[in-house]
């Protein structure tokens, strides 16, 4: 994974795209990433345990790394892409296979 650092040189701009990965789970479950934010993994056999805490998540690596508070706001609704690829629904066929969000210095 690259480092946070490579986001922005030196000190980080004022906003910045960051791109999450989704992937589904043997068990149903799911799992978010972010090759962006290095250690940022969340994964659970629950789909909305996971949506539920993508954005704190989010903001507390980024708040850690970049030694500053973080605000972030997703720049899709990520439960309705889930619900437009079955994933929320009865049949689950499909999730998008990224979800980008915005990140601001609070």
């Amino acid at each position: 994974m690259g480092s946070i650092v490579s986001l922005a040189a030196g000190r980080p701009s004022r906003s910045y795209k960051i791109v999450l990965l989704f992937e589904r789970r043997d068990d149903g479950g799911l799992r978010a990433w972010s090759e962006q934010v290095p250690g940022f993994v969340l994964s659970h056999r629950d789909v909305d345990s996971v949506l539920a805490d993508v954005q704190p998540a989010l903001e507390g690596s980024l708040t850690a790394q970049l030694g500053e508070p973080i605000i972030t706001t997703p720049l899709s609704d990520i439960r309705m892409d889930l619900e437009a690829c079955s994933v929320l629904g009865p049949v689950k066929q499909g999730i998008p296979d990224q979800v980008e969000y915005a990140a601001l210095r609070a």
